[in-house]
């Protein structure tokens, strides 16, 4: 199997996810009232389902042209790293749908350290391969988040008229959205199956 430097942080990543799972089916709070269920619900499948079309926007500039390109359109133009952003974004979702504040935390704080560490290492990456024209697109790009709604409106007036799109690639970084909505909605059931008793809370949390 094909190993990178992003490999270490991907399995970090996906081991969590996949803890999440059970995680929810045997530990968390007891279940919110009906409509406060409803709006966390609500919530969640908005925070995945906008992360799932961001990284897929993404992908459409930066997919088959990462490290080689210097990538700052689209996107690109309004943060260094908007699928960094954007996956923070769906573990908040994933974190809302365990209703529980501890697990979001955890989720949140995990993902803030990697995704920090991962984004240094490819600015100190970008900038060796680029020098000046990455440290000019640096000095006037935030990292994680926008400046402000006026620089996002900006970044998008002017778009490329073509890109060129690598099927392949494209179809992976589809499937690697769409896997915020599957773990989504495993946590949901799992927690579901906990609230109403077909599974045991063995370990209440916050």
């Amino acid at each position: 199997m094909t190993t990178s430097a992003s490999t270490p942080r991907l399995r970090l990543t996906q081991t969590w996810y996949g803890l999440l799972i059970p995680l929810c089916a045997v530990a968390g709070p007891a279940a919110l009232a009906p409509a406060a269920d409803a709006v966390a619900t609500a919530i969640a499948w908005l925070m995945v389902a906008t992360a799932f079309l961001g990284r897929i926007w993404c992908s459409v500039f930066i997919a088959g042209r990462k490290d080689a390109q210097l990538v700052t359109d689209g996107p690109y133009a309004l943060c260094r790293h908007p699928l960094y952003s954007l996956s923070l974004l769906a573990g908040a979702g994933l974190g809302l749908g365990t209703r529980s504040w501890l697990l979001t935390a955890i989720t949140l704080v995990l993902l803030g350290v990697l995704f920090t560490r991962a984004s240094r290492a490819e600015d100190a990456l970008l900038a060796g391969l680029h020098g000046d024209r990455f440290r000019d697109y640096a000095s006037r790009t935030p990292r994680f988040w926008p400046r402000s709604p006026a620089s996002a409106l900006a970044a998008h007036a002017v778009l490329p008229e073509r890109i060129e799109v690598l099927p392949r690639v494209f179809w992976k970084a589809f499937l690697d959205a769409g896997s915020f909505a599957l773990l989504l909605a495993l946590i949901d059931l799992a927690r579901r199956l906990r609230e109403t008793g077909v599974l045991p809370t063995l370990l209440p949390l916050p």
